[in-house]
């Protein structure tokens, strides 16, 4: 698929007749619906590929709904798989330059094109493996060094360092932002 057809007007339309929101799945479900006529009801979600591409279509036409929103200074939205929901526009409420990691993954039209059956597997096999608790060793060993401890660091000692480390470099103690986000990405890795 070299681009997707552009559905915000009725991605807008639907999620206006849910002001309370709705998650991911009900929207995939009401677009699904022949009413609706957006997504083919004969999409084979069971397949982690199809699901996969139907997942960043739809937030890929959320986010671009959400910054047209912003623009037009109309409303804004939150956008997760639990939760999508129109709010309105807040003046100020977004500070400039604000950096959105998920919103410019799903912008990047690239990231459909370029992620193929393996790229999937590869995703949920590493999703099922931090839910289990596993980190892969190299991300391991670099989450610790982070914190400047060895690798057979135990649990206690990994959050006694992070206490420290993260009240030495907070930036309300005068650190550096940059730094404390290393941090806290490092301790959620590990525990």
């Amino acid at each position: 698929m070299s681009r997707a057809p552009d559905i915000t007007g009725p991605l807008h339309d639907i999620l206006r007749e849910y002001p309370q929101g709705l998650s991911e799945h009900q929207l995939i479900t009401r677009l699904k619906q022949p009413q609706v006529g957006i997504l083919s009801a004969r999409l084979n979600l069971a397949d982690p590929l199809c699901l996969f591409q139907t997942h960043f279509y739809v937030f890929h036409q959320l986010y671009q709904l959400r910054n047209q929103l912003r623009e037009q200074q109309q409303g804004d939205m939150t956008i997760s798989a639990t939760s999508v929901c129109l709010l309105p526009f807040t003046p100020g409420e977004k500070a400039l330059g604000e950096s959105d990691s998920l919103a410019a993954y799903y912008l990047d039209w690239n990231n459909f094109d370029n992620t193929g059956k393996e790229d999937v597997n590869a995703l949920l096999n590493d999703f099922w493996q931090r839910m289990a608790g596993q980190v892969p060793d190299d991300e391991r060993r670099q989450a610790l060094a982070a914190l400047d401890l060895p690798e057979d660091a135990s649990a206690q000692q990994i959050r006694r360092q992070y206490r420290v480390l993260i009240h030495r470099h907070h930036p309300d103690k005068g650190g550096d932002t940059d730094v404390t986000r290393k941090l806290n990405a490092a301790y959620r890795k590990l525990l």
